[in-house]
This record gives structure tokens, C-alpha cells and sequence, in this order.
């Protein structure tokens, strides 16, 4: 019995994406479906991937990409050579170093620096509640004075 399969086909630089069934392309994210010029996946097809073909689509560029990525770079920590280290007496084995790539930067949200002091010690606080509060607690001697 010969299952039915899908394909998923891209362009040459990995940008444009499109699901083929039955000799047909179903979705594509791109606006002229001839640019896609290889297919780089291929699975069974299963009853309901028809019900919403754009979420089949995103899902398995996901998933292939994902995958992608992790095969190379697991290629290039199996490449790197384990270094050996000569103790007093014996040999011992140091794991392989992994390279850092330094081109890649993981974009974060700067944490939010303390821009109020404490009125009293120079304490720096992120909110105004909380310098309330610690004044309040630690120098409620010198707020009555004020």
C-alpha cells in the first residue's frame, strides 16, 4: 500500500516555503509559487494537516530549520579534537572545548537601571515606592525633621 506523502519545497536561500500534496502546491509563502525550486522534506501525509494548511506549513519550517541547525552544530563540536592534559602520574581527559561564535547576539531588554537615590544614605532604588518605603523604615527620624 502506497501512502500518500507531502513535500516541502523551498527556494535556494531558505526564504520562501511551500507545501506540495498530490502534485499540487496546497500553500506557499510566496506570491509565484515557480521559485521554489527544491524539495528539502518530505513525511506521510496524516488525515487533518488539510484543515489548516498555513499552520502545517509554519510548523514544519519550524521544525525543519530547528533541526537544521542543530545537525550543524553538532557536526562542529564533533569536529573539534579532545585534548589531553599529562598529570604527575596518568593521563586525563579535559572534554572538548566548543568554540563561541561571537557573531551571534541574543537580543535582551536592558534591565532597568536605578535612576532614584535615597534621600538620606544614597541608596539607589527603580521605584519610587521603594525609596518611599525604605525611608520611611530606615530614616523616619529625619523625615519628621523635614
Amino acid at each position: 500500500m502506497t501512502r500518500e506523502r507531502m513535500e516541502l519545497w523551498s527556494n535556494d536561500n531558505l526564504s520562501e516555503f511551500s507545501i506540495k500534496f498530490k502534485s499540487a502546491t496546497v500553500v506557499t509563502t510566496s506570491s509565484s509559487p515557480n521559485v521554489m525550486v527544491k524539495m528539502i522534506d518530505e513525511c506521510p501525509y496524516k488525515e487533518g494537516y488539510n484543515w489548516d494548511w498555513h499552520f502545517t506549513l509554519s510548523q514544519w519550517v519550524v521544525y525543519y530549520l530547528a533541526n537544521k541547525f542543530t545537525v550543524i552544530l553538532d557536526s562542529n563540536v564533533r569536529k573539534q579534537k579532545d585534548f589531553k592534559i599529562q598529570g604527575e602520574d596518568n593521563q586525563s581527559d579535559v572534554s572538548a572545548f566548543t568554540r563561541v561564535d561571537n557573531s551571534i547576539k541574543m537580543k535582551t531588554k536592558p534591565s532597568p537601571r536605578p535612576g532614584l537615590k535615597c534621600h538620606f544614605c544614597n541608596l539607589k532604588y527603580c521605584l519610587e515606592e521603594e525609596r518611599k518605603q525604605h525611608e520611611e523604615f530606615w530614616h523616619r527620624n529625619k523625615l519628621i525633621k523635614l
